[in-house]
């Protein structure tokens, strides 16, 4: 037979429940004629075991702990005190311990290696479920309340269960002990388990004479008045336990099922394969049934249609408050499900996230150290850390479920994705970057590519913490701003550059009115005077779309110092060019490109994407007058992203532009775990607008222009 833990709990501090415990504790090991052992964990009580027993403890709690990983069965026996042959006890300190000194993890090795020295342990814990306790109960097999028939021992037991729900522990892991049953006025057995739904295993009867004889002199009712009702009680409980335990043993099932790990369970179950013609599901089948069950209980018990209508946040934390009551209610009540607390507490957290939220994407989204989530089709989603591209084991359960996801991100802005109109763009509450293509454009089913922006904006200085740039480049960033330069920021895909354009833009003073213009709204400036614009996909009858270039034209209008586009990607870079060469200098924008020199022929492609019959010649003279200084960044093989290149604009020559490199980054190699090695350079030119630095009252060493 398996040794067993059980946890009693005191829904009334009372000693007349502390007795009750200690006497079901001796009469199992007079009945099993084995040492059983008595462990009491009530911090917040006093040590009151050998009371009872009336021996002097020479050992507590708090000496075993700091030994606790050194122990074995034997060496632990020696830490405990003796009371007959049959029962060992560990008490709490007689002096004042502070249970916060020791770890969750310090509890449930002790329970671990009780349950490895004694047949049965009876532990003892406070009434308020906190850390320490959930660390013994996940070691036990039941836990049992002791409950007075009185109110406000009902009501403690309540809230006791109320916790337990919280933390995702199965009523069926529950049972209750009725105390001083009978008494006159008292509440009877079956009104307590009808108000609490928790099975009682046990009555035990009033019995003053017999209480205060245990109390005052020291004698245990099952040893001084071993055939009194009080006494027969204990001993019908302690039969009941005994029995139990070897029901699970032959034939799987009792009060101590709900308690075994999943593991246990799934190792038993493999050995009686052979002999059950039922199928036995696999953990994973167990748990999506479970998830089906509750789900289908949700849809008959909340209307749908609020969660859908609750716009705000408070009215949604109210229903998330609301939909967790209730799930957990069904986790509770549920009584095979044979799963562990954590397993249950995962599938409260994944239902709430596919009925609230953006289901098996919720998790990825509250992890930081996740910049990109990559979803294609159901079965795969890739996210990046670090630069680097990962499998996870996270999947959808069925396409049906995406879609649901993509409509539930799609829902709040007002925009649509379907068979006419098959890709969109858009954004998380947060401000994440959305980018959903279905079929028939996708192949293999619905794709979502998030970019996440986290709620902490980076600054400069963590820039040169990762190795991305140096202080004087940042200096020289900041006075180009500061002058008014018109300034392009280009790279590839995931390199950064709405990053480092939200960077930049912190240097732009605080009294200047700045128009943002983006396809989905990104950027994330500190100042206060923004004006953020965002571009209008076509309605379902494809009319009413707001492109970038209109958006464009009427900033123009809307009297900005500055105007920042998120990004130039067609015919808006003409308009934007028009602006900065007609007072609207200072302004803002990225491009994809792989080079500065790609950047300036990216906007020459972009200038005639505008429609216009514009002669080269007068492109390249726009493009020269407009733009003063390109960074570049890019990312590297090691997930890194560095500024590679701040490269003025000086002119042109023989009908091209002209660009100067400032400053650069090169790359010397990669060390042994593949990190890139390399430097920054200054590559010895001045701007061509230094002079005007110190004639704005601005200040820049001329030295850091010095060639490496």
């Amino acid at each position: 037979m398996s040794n067993r833990v059980i946890t009693l709990l005191d829904s009334w501090d009372t000693l007349g429940q502390t007795l009750t415990e200690i006497s079901v504790a001796m009469a199992s090991a007079n009945q099993l004629n084995e040492e059983v052992a008595l462990v009491n964990l009530n911090f917040y009580a006093q040590p009151i075991l050998h009371g009872f027993f009336n021996v002097t403890p020479e050992k507590s709690v708090a000496d075993v702990f700091p030994v606790l990983s050194r122990l074995d069965g034997k060496m632990l026996k020696g830490f405990c005190a003796q009371y007959s042959s049959n029962i060992r006890f560990l008490d709490i300190p007689s002096k004042f311990a502070n249970v916060t000194d020791y770890p969750p993890s310090q509890f449930s090795d002790l329970i671990a290696l009780f349950k490895e020295t004694f047949k049965f342990t009876f532990v003892t814990v406070g009434k308020r479920i906190n850390q320490n306790e959930a660390a013994v109960l996940d070691m036990s097999d039941l836990l049992v309340i002791t409950v007075s028939p009185h109110l406000f021992s009902l009501k403690q037991a309540q809230y006791t269960l109320n916790s337990l729900k919280e933390l995702h522990y199965s009523y069926d892991f529950v049972k209750i002990i009725a105390n001083n049953s009978g008494i006159k006025g008292g509440f009877s057995t079956s009104d307590i388990k009808e108000h609490l739904k928790v099975d009682v295993i046990g009555d035990m009867p009033s019995d003053s004479k017999v209480f205060f004889s245990a109390v005052n002199e020291a004698k245990l009712p099952v040893e001084n008045s071993p055939h009194s009702a009080y006494s027969l009680a204990a001993k019908n409980i302690a039969a009941f336990l005994i029995k139990e335990d070897g029901n699970q043993q032959t034939i799987g099932k009792s009060i101590f099922s709900a308690g075994e790990s999943l593991e246990k369970r799934s190792e038993k179950n493999e050995t009686r394969k052979e002999e059950n013609s039922k199928e036995i599901k696999s953990p994973e089948e167990t748990v999506l049934l479970l998830k089906k069950k509750i789900h289908e209980k949700l849809l008959r018990e909340i209307d749908m249609d609020d969660i859908n209508t609750a716009a705000d946040e408070e009215s949604l934390s109210r229903m998330k408050n609301k939909m967790k009551g209730v799930i957990e209610n069904f986790i509770a009540e549920e009584k095979a499900a044979g799963l562990s607390r954590e397993m249950r507490t995962k599938i409260v957290s994944e239902l709430l996230d596919d009925v609230l939220g953006l289901g098996p994407l919720e998790e990825l989204l509250r992890q930081d150290d996740i910049s990109e989530i990559m979803v294609n089709g159901p079965n795969d989603i890739y996210v990046e850390k670090g630069g680097k591209i990962t499998l996870t084991d996270t999947h959808f359960t069925a396409e049906s479920q995406l879609r649901t996801v993509i409509d539930r991100i799609l829902a709040p802005i007002g925009r649509r994705v379907d068979e006419s109109s098959p890709l969109v763009d858009a954004r998380l509450k947060d401000g994440s970057r959305v980018n959903i293509v279905i079929p028939p454009l996708s192949l293999i089913g619905p794709t979502i590519t998030i970019r996440k922006f986290g709620d902490e904006k980076l600054g400069m200085q963590d820039l040169i913490q990762f190795g991305s740039i140096e202080q004087r480049m940042i200096d020289f960033a900041g006075i180009c701003v500061k002058l008014r330069k018109n300034i392009i920021i280009s790279g590839g895909t995931g390199s950064g550059k709405t990053t480092l354009l939200n960077m930049v833009s912190s240097f732009i003073p605080d009294d200047e009115r700045i128009v943002t213009i983006e396809d989905s709204a990104e950027l994330k400036l500190r100042q206060r005077h923004v004006i953020t614009l965002e571009s209008k996909p076509p309605n379902i009858e494809g009319k009413g779309a707001i492109t970038i270039q209109r958006l464009v034209i009427n900033s123009l209008r809307m009297r900005p110092d500055r105007i920042i586009i998120g990004e130039c990607r067609g015919g808006e870079a003409l308009d934007m060019l028009q602006a900065m060469n007609t007072g609207h200098d200072g302004s803002l924008s990225t491009a994809h490109a792989n080079s500065p020199l790609d950047a300036i022929s990216r906007l020459m492609t972009m200038v005639i994407m505008a429609g216009t019959e514009l002669p080269g010649k007068a492109i390249v003279e726009q493009i020269a007058s407009a733009i003063q200084i390109v960074i570049q960044t890019s990312r590297f093989s090691d997930g890194s992203r560095k500024i590679t290149h701040i490269t003025e604009v000086i002119g042109i020559e023989n009908g091209n532009v002209q660009l100067r490199d400032l400053f650069r980054f090169k790359q010397e190699g990669l060390n042994n775990s593949g990190k890139v090695i390399g430097s920054f350079h200054a590559e010895g030119h001045l701007p061509t607008f230094f002079d005007d630095i110190a004639i704005h009252g601005l200040k820049l060493s001329k030295g850091i222009f010095n060639k490496d």
